[in-house]
């Protein structure tokens, strides 16, 4: 039998396993390529060059043989779990779990079945199975050297699974996304700020769980204010630029609109880094004087920069715990960017 042939009885399950195993390969194109939009349902993803395994169906002695999808130049659809997709992605590009601070006040309540009892309406059917079998040697019903093979499931056999009551920490985080609208974002440079945004949202939502984020937006010409996300990715011909106002806007809102001892703190800034004056200056020195030490994490992403750009190596002058940095100038680099900006 071929590596691709598999028989019916296991085709379910070996299946999935094979398409998991191909997409896990491909996460990386589908990050760099596909629009990694925020739904937090099923993912469903396209994909043209998996070959699928031939089935073949009945039992011993009898025929039969199918094509699957994706044959003849056909796209084969896939849905996945949102949770499922993410953690994918986390195993493939190796990223941690995002540490969650605070004290955890508020707490999720949910119900695990870890516990197994004799009463119940969902059965056990391996510890019932066991027990049955234990039973049944016992009363010699069961005796394969006898030839008796007999295995008798008696009412004080059947084992269910019990409900538990499970209070779990439910942590408080906010993101605040900041870009630069004086600059060209505009073709390449809004598509590559996009996917990094589009991977940071979920990839938040699925530490924390959709609920507990508030996902804020925040654009700065020479001015800074807050927006909507669709307005985030809108851009503005104005000439004048200070990113420094947006940094001082979002350490004001995380200090006085949140508790700073519950609220898991993250913020990514996105610009050409060409800034002017003493504006790189001041942003490091807020990361300095408390930013880098309240929030999780600061991401300072340049796109597509010129050989005018100073933020970065402005900021590369300190080792900051909590803040990382990166340059982004084609999708290729979009995987680079994230792992450097998750990664310990």
């Amino acid at each position: 039998m071929s590596k691709d042939k598999i028989n019916s009885g296991e085709s379910e399950g070996i299946f999935n396993d094979f398409i998991r195993n191909k997409l896990k390969n491909k996460i990386e194109d589908i990050i760099e390529n596909g629009d990694f939009e925020d739904n937090m349902s099923d993912v469903i993803i396209e994909v043209n060059d998996i070959k699928p395994p031939i089935f073949t169906f009945g039992g011993q002695g009898e025929g039969g043989s199918g094509k699957g999808p994706g044959e003849g130049g056909e796209k084969l659809r896939f849905s996945f779990p949102f949770e499922k997709f993410m953690q994918f992605i986390s195993e493939k590009l190796q990223l941690p779990n995002l540490t969650k601070e605070g004290q955890g006040k508020i707490k999720e309540v949910s119900y695990e079945f870890k516990t197994f009892g004799p009463n119940g309406t969902i059965l056990d059917k391996k510890r019932t199975f066991k027990r049955a079998m234990k039973g049944s040697i016992a009363l010699k019903i069961y005796d394969p050297e006898n030839d008796k093979f007999e295995i008798q499931i008696r009412k004080k056999d059947r084992r269910y699974s019990v409900p538990k009551r499970v209070e779990k920490p439910k942590y408080k985080a906010v993101c605040f996304y900041m870009g630069d609208v004086s600059y060209s974002t505009f073709g390449e440079r809004l598509v590559l700020e996009k996917k990094i945004v589009n991977f940071i949202y979920n990839w938040l939502n699925y530490n924390y769980g959709r609920k507990n984020v508030d996902h804020r937006f925040f654009v700065h010409d020479w001015e800074a204010y807050e927006v909507d996300s669709h307005e985030f990715f809108k851009a503005d011909v104005s000439g004048g630029t200070r990113a420094s106002v947006v940094f001082d806007l979002v350490n004001d809102i995380s200090k006085n609109e949140y508790d700073i001892s519950t609220t898991n703190y993250y913020g990514f800034y996105f610009g050409d880094g060409e800034l002017f004056g003493n504006d790189a200056d001041d942003i490091n020195s807020m990361l300095k004087n408390g930013m880098d030490e309240i929030f999780n994490r600061i991401g300072v992403v340049e796109i597509m920069p010129s050989s005018y750009s100073n933020l970065l190596s402005t900021i590369s002058k300190n080792k900051f715990k909590n803040t990382k940095t990166s340059k982004v100038n084609n999708k290729s680099e979009v995987v680079k960017t994230i792992r450097a900006l998750f990664g310990t």
